[in-house]
């Protein structure tokens, strides 16, 4: 039986050299893509500043514009680290909601350059969320609150939570689209709260 834990333990400590190395090609390519932008960083660049060998990066990252994706999924999908205790504490459903989409977009004005790449690639920000199951618990959340709503008579019991969270999911991704997209210079968090205004006008009980 000793064998099979040894192998266990060389497979473990595999597994989290992998982890620890995809990390630093990802530490080191935001780094650079922040200092000197996606299309001036090549990928030599990355793997010196990451320590690792030229063809190690393609062991974890089939060409740049995937490092670009992960990148994306750390800024987006942050959904873990939301404290459902205070989300569904005593309050206002309405600004639950409001401080929900502030955590989740929360330090991305640092690096609305690359999600302004990384929409110009093409790629959709909801799916930046790799996760099926995390997308699915972003709905089910505001659902829920939604659903709170209707217990504390704030919202109306006549509508249809799921709809109206997937409208809300959308918005909050549209809205960042639009915010790193533009030329003109505007406040994310203030956008974040006139859309959830907006929809909890139509929602609420008169």
């Amino acid at each position: 039986m000793a064998y099979p834990t040894t192998m266990n333990s060389t497979l473990s400590r595999r597994e989290r050299n992998k982890l620890e190395k995809r990390q630093r090609l990802l530490a080191a390519s935001l780094l650079l893509f922040r200092e000197k932008g996606y299309a001036e960083t090549k990928v030599a660049d990355i793997t010196k500043a990451a320590g690792v060998a030229k063809g190690t990066f393609f062991n974890y990252f089939p060409t740049k514009e995937e490092v670009l994706l992960a990148l994306g999924e750390q800024m987006l999908g942050k959904l873990h680290q939301v404290e459902a205790k205070e989300l569904f504490g005593q309050g206002l459903v309405q600004d639950k909601v409001k401080a929900l989409f502030h955590s989740l977009a929360s330090g991305l004005d640092e690096d609305r350059e690359l999600l302004r790449e990384m929409v110009y690639r093409g790629l959709r920000l909801p799916d930046l969320i790799s996760k099926e199951r995390t997308r699915l618990d972003f709905r089910a959340m505001l659902a829920l609150l939604l659903q709170q709503g209707q217990r504390q008579g704030e919202v109306r019991k006549d509508i249809d939570v799921d709809f109206v969270a997937d409208a809300l999911f959308t918005l909050y991704f549209q809205q960042i689209v639009s915010w790193c997209s533009s030329d003109f210079s505007f406040s994310l968090q203030d956008r974040l709260d006139e859309v959830v205004d907006l929809i909890f006008d139509s929602v609420a009980v008169r």
